[in-house]
């Protein structure tokens, strides 16, 4: 009875550990992203590349491992595990190279989303993103434990915390988008607003310089639309398209953060998978 209550009593404290660790991860993230902002217009080419590279394959190591895991499931619903088809068909260069292509748009998506993040109220949005995401990880493992299956709970749990969070960070980042600043363009017409918000816009790197321009012209459409029509009331159909528009890049910003969040944090283990029969040597 001692021991059964001591490892009881020691249980929290991993899970503590646990959650203290990955909350210094997403500081840590939060400030090299920030860093990121800071010189992504003045880094060359090359270096561009390089951030480029290192967001991809973050962003398709955490997707490819969760799939991986998604695809065991639910092979084991229809496969007995002495069967080879779950090995043969448990995901591999083809499923790797969806979530790189998968990695790459979302990381240049990103790159230019950072580049031109306006307020430093955003960046304190993003670190409250991340210690949510690692308490709500934390709660929902709490909640599944003794419910899910010990092997996939991690998958289910990281599944429900990312869903939460991604929400309450796009609907804070919608709230912020809304407080801004914008230029005045009800006096212009749509190729003077382009041509005004995209000159603005200058970089080091061609390529980072090229998708700043793209997105100052997507920003100058939906300003232009917003003004322009104001006057018909919010429920017109251009007015919808400039929300839609906002509603979209805060949404990439929020999906790629907490997709780099996802990459650089291990899935959370649970305490009860020793001598559970449910586990079967699906994942390798």
């Amino acid at each position: 009875m001692s021991r059964s209550s001591s490892s009881t009593a020691s249980s929290p404290l991993p899970t503590r550990h646990i959650a203290l660790r990955h909350a210094f991860t997403v500081t840590l993230l939060v400030i090299g992203l920030w860093l990121m902002h800071m010189n992504l217009r003045v880094l060359p080419e090359a270096g561009v590349m390089a951030l480029w590279i290192g967001v991809t394959l973050l962003i398709a190591h955490g997707g490819f491992r969760r799939h991986r895991v998604r695809r065991a499931a639910f092979l084991r619903g229809y496969l007995e595990p002495p069967s080879q088809w779950p090995r043969r068909l448990r995901g591999g260069p083809l499923m790797a190279l969806r979530h790189l292509i998968i990695g790459a748009l979302l990381g240049g998506l990103l790159l230019i989303t950072l580049a031109r993040i306006p307020t430093q109220e955003v960046w304190a949005a993003l670190l409250v993103a991340g210690f949510v995401l690692v308490i709500s990880e934390a709660l929902f493992a709490r909640l599944l434990r003794g419910h899910a299956h010990p092997q996939f709970a991690p998958e289910l749990v990281r599944r429900g915390a990312l869903r939460l969070t991604g929400m309450l960070l796009i609907v804070a980042l919608l709230a912020l988008a809304l407080l801004a600043r914008y230029p005045d363009l009800t006096g212009a017409s749509l190729e003077q607003a382009v041509w005004f918000l995209v000159h603005q816009e200058a970089a080091r790197s061609h390529l980072l310089e090229a998708g700043l321009q793209l997105a100052a012209a997507q920003d100058a459409l939906r300003l232009w639309l917003g003004q322009q029509w104001f006057p018909q009331g919010v429920e017109s159909l251009p007015a919808l398209l400039g929300w839609l528009l906002v509603l979209a890049e805060q949404a990439f910003l929020a999906l790629g953060f907490l997709l780099l969040a996802n990459g650089l944090l291990p899935l959370r283990p649970t305490n009860d998978t020793l001598g559970d029969p449910r586990n079967a040597p699906v994942i390798e």
